[in-house]
């Protein structure tokens, strides 16, 4: 039975926390001995977590590491060594010089001035996996296995990371994963060298789990978030509130659409750092009563199964886990034309692709909301279309693992 870890940095709402789960309820536990070391373990997907897999423990400096100065958890764990090295390492970042930022993320400076201080992780394994960027160095440093593997979980152009700094990283594993040939592409072209590396496992998205908690409304109905209630024309997108999720983008078309005169309610579940700015530019475009942000959801299915539109208005990604799980869903799809965009939607057969702009998604929302023969299209290509890729990608993870 081969002696399995993987890292990830939590356990909260997130593409790559979601994926894993999801991988993790697919694989045959009975065959694998699997640890998994989330940094921070508490989040909405900690509860589904397969009873067999097993939680270790992050050590106090590597918690220390990874949460801000601000977040009360790093003030649960550090001392007086770890705050010296958090505050050297903050200081530092600002008195750095422009030509050690050209050659050095401010992730990757951190690392440097950590690792030495981070201890080893205390078991062996066959196979040792970073599911995320910002833990593949911990993976390489300080795991001791076998096999070491690594994920990148986006298009490696849009990340902060510096390829100088990388390459001796991803040199050192045994194979890299991304989760679309686009997101390959931009490793190649960075990492030319590495290319026989890099591998593409898609983020899994099963439609045996997703239709079955499509149908348990119980936490929808008892949000008191008004969806349930809601008799409008209803949108939903997922994402975390950042920049790349272009939710400013989303309430600017809300009122495009509203001065338009739609009547529709759009709901965005998710948490992120431009909460407060998002309310606030909803509140001076006087779209608040249409754009809710309601937070995180535990099951989001039952919104997206519910809704009479799904809407991705992204400024990029690399393999989005939601717009597959609209697709599994069956939804009618606006969604902007970032460079992957194409892995998952055909143009006006299974969505719509939009320009990244305002105008341009509310323009693909009025055209469905006033076309009801055109969603009921889309509905029905999808329902033609094998969206769910749960059987390939557990078979591609388990060649991984030979």
């Amino acid at each position: 039975m081969k002696k399995i870890l993987f890292v990830i940095h939590r356990l909260d709402a997130g593409g790559a926390e979601k994926s894993l789960v999801s991988l993790l309820n697919s694989l045959p536990l009975d065959s694998l001995d699997i640890d998994l070391m989330a940094i921070n373990p508490n989040g909405i997907f900690r509860n589904q977590i397969p009873d067999k897999v097993h939680l270790i423990t992050a050590s106090r400096e590597l918690i220390c590491k990874s949460e801000k100065i601000t977040s009360k958890r790093f003030w649960q764990y550090t001392n007086i060594k770890t705050l010296l090295i958090k505050v050297a390492c903050i200081l530092g970042d600002r008195l750095r010089s422009n030509n050690s930022k050209k050659l050095k993320s401010r992730g990757q400076y951190d690392n440097d001035i950590w690792k030495s201080h981070i201890p080893d992780c205390k078991n062996e394994y066959d196979v040792a996996i970073s599911y995320m960027d910002g833990v593949n160095y911990y993976v390489i440093d300080h795991v001791k296995a076998k096999r070491k593997i690594l994920w990148c979980h986006n298009d490696y152009n849009k990340l902060e990371y510096k390829p100088e700094y990388d390459e001796k990283y991803y040199g050192k594993a045994y194979k890299v994963c991304t989760i679309s040939d686009i997101c390959k592409k931009s490793l190649v072209e960075n990492f030319p060298k590495l290319s026989d590396k890099f591998e593409v496992v898609e983020n899994i998205s099963s439609a045996r789990i997703i239709n079955a908690q499509a149908e348990m409304h119980k936490e929808m109905k008892h949000a008191n978030d008004g969806f349930a209630e809601d008799r409008r024309f209803k949108i939903v997108s997922i994402g975390r509130l950042s920049e790349q999720k272009g939710f400013d983008y989303a309430v600017e078309a809300a009122r495009i659409l509203k001065d338009d005169g739609l009547t529709l309610g759009w709901y965005v579940l998710g948490e992120g750092p431009l909460r407060k700015s998002l309310e606030e530019q909803t509140k001076n475009s006087s779209v608040e009563d249409t754009v809710k942000f309601i937070g995180v959801r535990s099951n989001p299915y039952p919104y997206i199964k519910d809704a009479d539109l799904y809407v991705m208005p992204s400024r990029y990604e690399g393999k989005s886990i939601a717009l597959d799980e609209a697709k599994i869903l069956c939804k009618p799809i606006v969604v902007t034309n970032y460079p992957s965009v194409g892995d998952a939607i055909i143009n006006g057969k299974n969505g719509l692709i939009v320009d990244i702009n305002a105008q341009s998604i509310a323009d693909g929302i009025t055209k469905l909301y006033n076309n009801e023969n055109l969603r009921k299209e889309l509905v029905k290509n999808l329902r033609q279309e094998d969206c769910s890729n749960e059987k390939r990608v557990v078979a591609k993870f388990l060649e991984l693992l030979k």
